[in-house]
């Protein structure tokens, strides 16, 4: 079990976000003057993290992506459950002394297949979990982004850059509560990616 809580509990949807988006808006002769040249760039600062934890799209990919892991758990514990009963069984020599020779081999025989389902089991739903958490990411970054783009374009903004990506910041310059108020009123269109997901689980049990 401790080898599954290792695998799996470091998997959160926020693990590489820090790493992610960042200029939203760069310097557009559609949205600056033409005395732009005269004038400091106006920048502004989103933190990426904030974002994601308090907007709707953010909240909704967290609780599905915690739903499909812990359903995977849920499934392995189940796998895991069964091969410790007949492990049990292996250190209980009045047991094993009261089989017959055909019944101890087709007890180890089980417990070889057991094992062999469990560990192939938890290394797909690790990759499952692994290429679900980037999508995601991926999703939540193209969506802040665009919010971003947007903030920056009805703002005169010149740069809007992800704060993580930067080492000192004034708290003058947080966008994120605007960027997370413009992401809260766009419409989650639902990707092909998130109905094969839901599958995913079943494909692989």
């Amino acid at each position: 079990m401790k080898k599954l809580r290792r695998l799996l509990m470091p998997l959160s949807l926020l693990t590489v976000c820090g790493f992610l988006l960042c200029s939203a808006a760069g310097p557009n002769p559609n949205i600056l003057p033409a005395t732009a040249q005269d004038r400091p760039l106006k920048i502004a600062i989103v933190n990426f993290k904030t974002v994601v934890e308090k907007s709707k799209l953010g909240q909704k990919e967290q609780a599905n992506f915690d739903a499909m892991k812990k359903q995977m758990e849920t499934v392995l514990l189940e796998k895991e459950k069964s091969l410790n009963e007949i492990a049990s069984k292996f250190n209980d020599i009045d047991y094993l002394d009261s089989l017959s020779p055909e019944a101890e081999t087709e007890l180890k025989n089980k417990f070889r297949t057991l094992n062999t389902e469990f560990n192939q089991q938890q290394n797909q739903f690790y990759q499952a979990l692994s290429q679900t958490n980037m999508k995601i990411v991926q999703k939540l970054t193209d969506a802040i982004t665009k919010a971003s783009s947007e903030f920056a374009k009805k703002n005169q903004i010149d740069i809007v850059l992800n704060e993580d990506s930067c080492f000192v910041t004034s708290p003058a310059l947080d966008v994120s509560a605007a960027v997370t108020k413009i992401l809260d009123e766009t419409p989650d269109v639902e990707s092909k990616d998130s109905k094969s997901e839901s599958n995913l689980l079943d494909s692989i049990k």
